[in-house]
């Protein structure tokens, strides 16, 4: 009977230290995941008001900004906690990046309050280039109206989503500026629906989702958001990724080496999409949720804005550009 009761009482520790411990780690977490939030967004302030009093007396606002910005300054925003350890009154947690990882030792006193910070590199860092060195064309054949496309959020309804921020969503237009004809209300009566999707440039197909129905124009399936997609990898850190894609079109799998200009499949309207069209990005991650977008440009195109036109070798288009791809010449080296 004593040993019985020994046994439990032992037990009884064990789970009471597992579950403290637990709590003490949550607590870590839910602090670190504030701090990223009050960093990302220059709040000094708010930081400030994070720290115990001994800290805040040292680690004055205005070596907080110093700090903070050079740490995101050399590895982008922070994303959020992967990893945590907890031991005692402190913690070892592991924080995603922009382009890369950072290793934070966090300690606080009882009131939650950080008594102790520091955050150092972990591993390499992600290349997160500015544009894309690997030469590109169009992703199709004719001229398309690019409907969303630039830096700002007035040209682009992509700009603040972080792997798409430099997306282009692009279709047919006739000379009245209408997308389809009749009054719009099936896929066939847009004049894009069905049309090729080429590859951008050489490379290996890295994912594909199939299997995702066309949805009636003006209702979006928000379940599969991208819908029917391919993911292409041209570098380690140059992927490009194709939206909304007609269901059963896609001719590629995973693992197939494919060439700029080939057939990949017909733009369709799956996916969080009110109409049919393409949504092209470039990202420097094969992981949707972690990489970073970049500026996408094309070489040899024709561009038409305002009923001018005009040739641009090396160009990066923009919402109100009408763009057609010219004849590709067989590049020589990567462009700078």
């Amino acid at each position: 009977m004593i040993r019985r009761c020994w046994n439990a009482q032992f037990w009884l520790a064990l789970l009471f230290g597992a579950t403290a411990a637990m709590a003490a780690d949550t607590e870590f977490v839910t602090t670190a995941k504030k701090l990223i939030g009050y960093i990302n967004a220059d709040d000094q302030i708010k930081i400030h008001e994070m720290l115990g009093p001994a800290l805040r007396g040292t680690f004055t606002e205005a070596k907080a900004r110093v700090y903070f910005r050079s740490i995101l300054a050399a590895r982008g925003n922070l994303l959020d906690v992967k990893e945590s350890v907890a031991s005692g009154g402190g913690a070892s947690l592991l924080l995603g990046a922009e382009r890369g990882e950072w290793r934070m030792a966090l300690t606080l006193d009882r009131k939650g309050q950080i008594t102790g910070l520091n955050l150092t590199p972990a591993g390499a860092i992600i290349a997160l280039p500015e544009r894309n060195k690997t030469p590109m064309r169009l992703p199709f054949n004719g001229e398309w109206y690019v409907r969303w496309g630039g830096a700002t959020a007035e040209l682009n309804r992509n700009a603040n989503i972080r792997s798409q921020r430099r997306a282009l969503d692009m279709l047919i237009r006739d000379s009245l500026h209408k997308s389809h004809q009749d009054e719009g209300k099936a896929n066939e009566d847009y004049y894009v629906y069905g049309t090729d999707i080429l590859a951008p440039a050489d490379g290996t197909v890295v994912m594909v989702i199939d299997g995702v129905p066309d949805s009636k124009p003006g209702t979006p399936n928000g379940f599969c958001a991208i819908g029917n997609s391919i993911m292409i990898k041209h570098s380690d850190s140059e992927f490009s990724v194709l939206e909304h894609l007609m269901f059963g079109s896609i001719c590629v799998r995973v693992g197939d080496t494919v060439k700029a200009g080939q057939l990949i499949g017909r733009c369709g309207n799956s996916g969080q999409s009110n109409e049919p069209h393409l949504h092209f990005h470039l990202q420097n991650l094969p992981d949707m949720e972690e990489a970073s977008g970049f500026e996408p440009y094309f070489q040899n195109i024709r561009v038409t804005r305002d009923l001018r036109a005009r040739v641009e070798r090396d160009y990066s288009p923009i919402r109100g550009d009408s763009v057609a791809q010219l004849a590709v010449e067989t590049p020589t080296k990567a462009a700078k």
